[in-house]
């Protein structure tokens, strides 16, 4: 796949923050090569523990990148927010076709689960999205956080990163999607390689 474009707050045809460009991708080379351990053997290429990426923006003037205008997400890895029974609360954002012809935002906000190691441990909620959804992030505490005197859990910080879509069942009556688990081994390391030589963007 090549010509990624971002097009932060679109809506039916109107891009209020411009449209950016790809100018570099970073990607796991097991998952990309096909290795055989990546995979779930009972869906091979669709069910992996490494369907992440890193895309790097082409600047621009005045600002120079997106974030600039909109803000920016967290990210977290390793299991983050999930609690030791394996669950996970999960905002999942995104733009299925199926819903509003793909030309709005759509939300979901669904308890997930940790799956097993025969699903590659892959995180897995209940959603009515479908195909034009992958890619979208998934978060955890997703909103302003509040003000107030309470004690706060110590997953707490706001619009965390945590997966993005990845996958769906082909039975369309099943309304489920999966992600692969953010890990020190992945998002890690190609956001490390993405910031290596000290890129100013990264800090």
């Amino acid at each position: 796949f090549t010509n990624f474009k971002f097009v932060p707050g679109y809506r039916q045809g109107q891009a209020p923050y411009r449209v950016w460009t790809a100018s570099r991708v970073w990607i796991p080379t097991g998952y990309f090569n096909g290795a055989a351990t990546q995979c779930a053997p009972t869906a091979p290429g669709v069910v992996c523990k490494d369907d992440v990426a890193v895309i790097e923006l082409a600047p621009q003037t005045n600002p120079t990148y997106p974030g600039t205008c909109t803000g920016w997400y967290g990210y977290r890895w390793n299991q983050w927010g999930v609690t030791n029974r394996g669950l996970t609360q999960v905002t999942q954002l995104g733009y299925p076709v199926a819903l509003d012809g793909g030309l709005l935002m759509q939300r979901t906000d669904s308890q997930g689960f940790v799956a097993s190691a025969t699903l590659m441990s892959n995180t897995i909620i209940g959603s009515l999205m479908t195909g034009g959804s992958s890619g979208g992030p998934w978060l955890n505490n997703f909103g302003i956080l509040p003000v107030g005197s309470e004690t706060v859990g110590i997953y707490a910080t706001p619009n965390i990163v945590v997966g993005v879509t990845s996958w769906a069942y082909t039975d369309i009556t099943i309304k489920q999607q999966g992600a692969s688990p953010f890990t020190s081994s992945n998002i890690v390391t190609l956001v490390n390689n993405a910031c290596a030589g000290s890129d100013p963007r990264c800090s």
